[in-house]
């Protein structure tokens, strides 16, 4: 295409035009104005708060604040890895991560398959409301819904269970019962809302692809493997690998609010540690180092998965 004398032109690909640039933003300039609030958000509780990073390295105290307290080099890292609980907590935080990966990433994929199967609207909207639902529960409700429930002391699960002659279980106090409650829980709370991406995804797959396998005799499950999975892979990759920068961060609200003296062993993980390190016992920078941790694990998660990724199926963030 030939260039338009007067116009400005876009830059290539050594080069920056700047006045081409200004005028398409001008020309955009109500979709930057809705984008503005977002930007604002994420500078204001995202990129401002890394300043504070720099008291993981410091020997923070009130009177001297961030800036004039004095370094402390690597202590505080030292001081974690030395703790005689680091390596369970850490173990806590990987296992629980793992499950919910390894269990709940699927878990809305299969909804939204299988609500795309669903040929009544009518029910199919019932059903995406009823899994809908549940997201915008608060924990706080949703684990005290569980205690209720599930409680030796005229929980109507522990009641059914006595009538059929057995003893009653204090599932909330069990170690035995801790992960699949954080599973179980999750996975109800969580698979709903994660599943709109994917029908959203599954609603931009070419129509004519399943004419097409339905011309060469495909079953019904035949389509869903052959045509629907495939059409929402690349979305899938993309959410997979940024799921597995959570393998850190195992869900601090559940677990603070589901772990107990009696489950401590399994249920401390990082995210709660540093909580208590650093609003409870007050120890700021000893709390932003073991956090500093954790982000950095996270970070070359992403990074090494996004490159599997790339290799394996050219479908990454970067």
């Amino acid at each position: 295409m030939k260039p338009v004398p007067g116009e400005a032109q876009p830059h290539t690909a050594n080069s920056i035009n700047w006045p081409y640039l200004r005028k398409r933003i001008w020309e955009h300039r109500i979709f930057y104005l809705f984008l503005l609030p977002v930007l604002v958000w994420f500078i204001i509780f995202s990129y401002t708060p890394l300043f504070g990073l720099v008291l993981a390295f410091k020997e923070f105290n009130y009177a001297d604040g961030i800036l004039g307290s004095p370094w402390a080099g690597l202590k505080y890292f030292e001081q974690f890895f030395d703790y005689y609980q680091a390596a369970d907590i850490i173990r806590n935080t990987v296992v629980i991560s793992l499950l919910k990966v390894i269990i709940g990433f699927p878990a809305p994929i299969i909804l939204a398959v299988l609500i795309n199967e669903v040929r009544k609207q009518w029910f199919k909207r019932y059903v995406q409301t009823i899994f809908y639902l549940p997201h915008f529960i608060s924990w706080v409700v949703v684990v005290t819904l569980m205690q209720r429930l599930l409680t030796p002391s005229g929980g109507p699960v522990n009641e059914w269970i006595t009538s059929i002659g057995s003893q009653p279980v204090f599932f909330m106090g069990n170690v035995d019962w801790f992960y699949p409650l954080i599973i179980s829980s999750y996975i109800w709370k969580s698979i709903g809302w994660n599943s709109i991406i994917y029908l959203a995804a599954i609603a931009g797959i070419d129509q004519q692809q399943y004419e097409a396998a339905k011309i060469d005799g495909a079953s019904r499950f035949r389509q869903m493997w052959h045509v629907t999975l495939p059409g929402i892979r690349s979305i899938t990759i993309i959410l997979f690998i940024l799921e597995c920068g959570t393998l850190m961060t195992a869900g601090y609200e559940q677990l603070l609010l589901m772990s107990n003296p009696a489950t401590a062993a399994v249920g401390t993980v990082l995210d709660t540690y540093v909580i208590q390190a650093g609003l409870r016992e007050g120890r700021l920078s000893y709390a932003t180092a073991v956090g500093l941790f954790q982000s950095i694990i996270a970070f070359i998660l992403i990074l090494t998965v996004n490159r599997i990724g790339k290799k394996v199926s050219e479908t990454s963030l970067f």
